[in-house]
């Protein structure tokens, strides 16, 4: 049996290391010709979009490992079938379900690396990736991500405690120093801010002017600001839930909630991360008794439409479910296992229609 087990998920493994290949090579194409338009823009250079694309690639290639086990256990499980291994296998008394063991087995140390390339690896590469792009692409601007935003433009530190979906600056913070940098002019906080295209347009601001002897207090109930940072700079830089490791996003909800602050996206992605392995593994169990549902005759290219169906109808499944859940204010952990969970039932019976 352990002979088979290496068999099965030698052959299971180099065919999901080929996905992984080909998606790095393809998402490399993909991400270099899209920052093309960027190039020449302030000292972005080819060099930079380059290395912005590299190290964007371990985070791209942890959040599409499921996609790449799904389509390789497919492939390399489909390639057996067209030889007729997995025949002699079946013939000979071994269940699917021992099959799916074999193959769950041959993920487990993929799946330990793919979580220490998304944890350890990618949050930094690519936060690293955002800054030296921005830097080459607004020199007037050095910009500090990890929880919220943190922005320079000439003699004025900026700080946004967080950016909405829909462009809206969350808990905005200024300070503003004059020329020589000696001396702290005026701070500035407002609640919110909005891009009416031209201008921020700030609302419930509060401006402390510093004097010699004294701090003179200004409120506002909405307040034009004029800065270069616009919505377009602020999507480059900004670090989505999903960008951030497991760590980084569990101190960031601790310190959201400390705060009476929302916190349920930030919570949907931590659940995600862990659920990872689960999701995988969902993609395992999905993936085994198809290759035996579908036609003998269905050649390796349909498999791989089919697992690549799938595999899209899983991601799109995921996301809508979790934004469908931050509306309607479901528990962030049953927003993020609900997928997985379905595919787990579909694949349930699946095997009980082949028994």
């Amino acid at each position: 049996m352990k002979i088979l087990d290496r068999y099965i998920g030698q052959v299971v493994t180099q065919s999901v290391l080929g996905v992984v290949l080909v998606l790095v090579v393809l998402l490399a194409m993909v991400g270099f010709a899209d920052e093309m338009d960027k190039i020449g823009q302030a000292n972005y250079t080819v060099g930079v979009a380059a290395i912005y694309t590299l190290l964007y690639l371990p985070m791209q290639i942890y959040q599409l490992f499921p996609l790449s086990v799904l389509l390789g256990t497919m492939m390399g499980l489909g390639l057996l079938a067209s030889h007729g291994e997995l025949v002699v296998v079946r013939t000979s008394g071994i269940s699917i379900v021992r099959i799916i063991g074999s193959v769950v087995k041959a993920m487990s140390l993929p799946i330990v690396l793919v979580i220490i390339i998304g944890e350890v690896v990618a949050p930094p590469a690519y936060q690293y990736a955002v800054h030296a792009r921005v830097k080459a692409m607004a020199a007037k601007i050095s910009l500090n991500t990890d929880y919220g935003l943190w922005a320079r433009d000439g003699s004025m530190f900026i700080h946004v405690r967080r950016v909405e979906n829909d462009g809206r600056l969350i808990g905005i913070q200024v300070y503003n120093f004059d020329k020589d940098m000696q001396k702290m002019d005026f701070v500035l906080s407002a609640e919110s801010g909005v891009f009416d295209g031209q201008k921020w347009l700030l609302s419930k601001v509060r401006k402390g002017l510093i004097e010699k002897d004294r701090v003179v207090l200004k409120a506002f109930p909405e307040l034009k600001w004029q800065t270069l940072l616009d919505p377009d700079l602020i999507t480059i830089v900004s670090v989505k839930p999903d960008e951030l490791s497991s760590f980084k996003l569990w101190n960031y909800i601790q310190y959201l909630k400390d705060n009476d602050l929302e916190y349920a996206q930030y919570e949907l992605a931590f659940y995600n991360r862990l659920l990872m392995p689960l999701s995988i593994i969902a993609m395992v169990l999905i993936a085994v008794p198809f290759v035996f549902v579908s036609p003998r005759h269905s050649s390796i290219g349909q498999k791989v439409v089919t697992g690549f169906l799938i595999g899209i109808v899983f991601y799109i499944a995921n996301r809508l479910i979790g934004q469908m859940g931050l509306v309607y204010n479901f528990p962030p952990i049953l927003a993020a296992v609900l997928p997985t969970l379905l595919v787990i039932m579909a694949a349930g019976l699946l095997l009980r229609r082949l028994r």
